[in-house]
C-alpha cells in the first residue's frame, strides 16, 4: 500500500522569505515609503522558486503523479455537476475565516488574487503579472496565491460547499489538479490540525491590510 502524504512536500525556505518582503513592503506602502515597497516586492520576485513551483503546478514532476485507486467516484458529465464551479464571495469570506490566509495541506502563507491586483496596481513594474507566461510572473505572488480547492473533486461529483473545500495554495491545488485526494496519496487535510510552518505565521493576514478598508477580508491566520 503506497504510504499517504500531506502534501507534495516540504516547500522551499525561499518561499517564508518571499512573504517576509512582500509583507514588509506592505508596510512601507502604508508607512507612505514608496520605493522602499518598490523594492522590497523586486526582492520578493525570487526565480528560484520557479524551479520548485514549476514542475509541480504544470504537472511535470514525480511527485504529482496519481496512483491507481479502486472504487473512486468517476468523471460526470457537465450537466450532472454541481452547476456552481466556483464558491460565491459571501463563501469565500467564510473558507478564509475558517481556514486562515494559510494552505490546509502544507500551512504555507497566502495571498488572494484580489490583493495581488492591488500590489500590481500599485507598482505595476515591480509587481509583475501581465505577461500570459507562467514563467514570466513574480514568482514570489504565484507561489503564494491562494485558491479555494474542492477536496472531493468538482467533476467527480463534488460539491461546492464549505464542507467540501479548503483553502490551498496553487501547488497543492494545481499539484492535484482533477485527481481524487486518494489518487494523489493526500491525507484528507480535515483530519489533521493546521500549523503554520514559519514564524511570521502568527501575524499573517495576507497582505489584506493594502486594500481599502471596504475590501479587506481580515481573517484569523492560524
Amino acid at each position: 500500500m503506497k504510504t499517504m502524504r500531506a502534501n507534495f512536500g516540504s516547500p522551499p525556505s525561499l518561499l517564508f522569505k518571499t512573504a517576509q518582503l512582500l509583507n514588509d513592503a506592505v508596510d512601507a506602502h502604508i508607512s507612505a515609503d514608496v520605493e522602499l515597497a518598490d523594492t522590497l516586492i523586486r526582492e520578493a520576485d525570487i526565480p528560484e522558486l520557479g524551479e520548485w513551483l514549476d514542475p509541480i503546478w504544470l504537472r511535470k514532476s514525480e511527485v504529482t503523479k496519481a496512483i491507481k485507486v479502486e472504487g473512486i467516484p468517476p468523471v460526470l458529465p457537465k450537466d450532472q455537476r454541481d452547476p456552481a464551479r466556483m464558491p460565491t464571495a459571501n463563501m469565500k469570506r467564510e473558507l478564509i475565516a475558517r481556514d486562515g490566509h494559510h494552505c490546509r495541506f502544507c500551512s504555507i502563507p497566502l495571498v488572494r488574487a484580489e490583493v495581488r491586483k492591488e500590489l500590481c496596481r500599485l507598482y505595476p513594474n515591480a509587481a509583475r503579472w501581465t505577461s500570459p507566461c507562467e514563467t514570466d510572473q513574480h514568482r514570489g505572488l504565484q507561489v503564494l496565491w491562494l485558491q479555494y480547492d474542492h477536496l472531493m473533486v468538482h467533476s467527480r461529483g463534488g460539491a461546492t460547499s464549505l464542507e467540501n473545500m479548503v483553502i490551498a495554495c496553487v501547488a497543492c491545488n494545481f499539484g492535484r489538479d482533477r485527481y481524487t485526494l486518494e489518487e494523489m496519496r493526500f491525507l484528507d487535510p480535515r483530519t489533521h490540525p493546521r500549523t503554520p510552518n514559519w514564524s511570521g505565521a502568527a501575524g499573517w493576514d495576507g497582505l489584506e491590510r493594502i486594500l481599502p478598508k471596504s475590501k479587506q477580508w481580515l481573517a484569523e491566520a492560524a
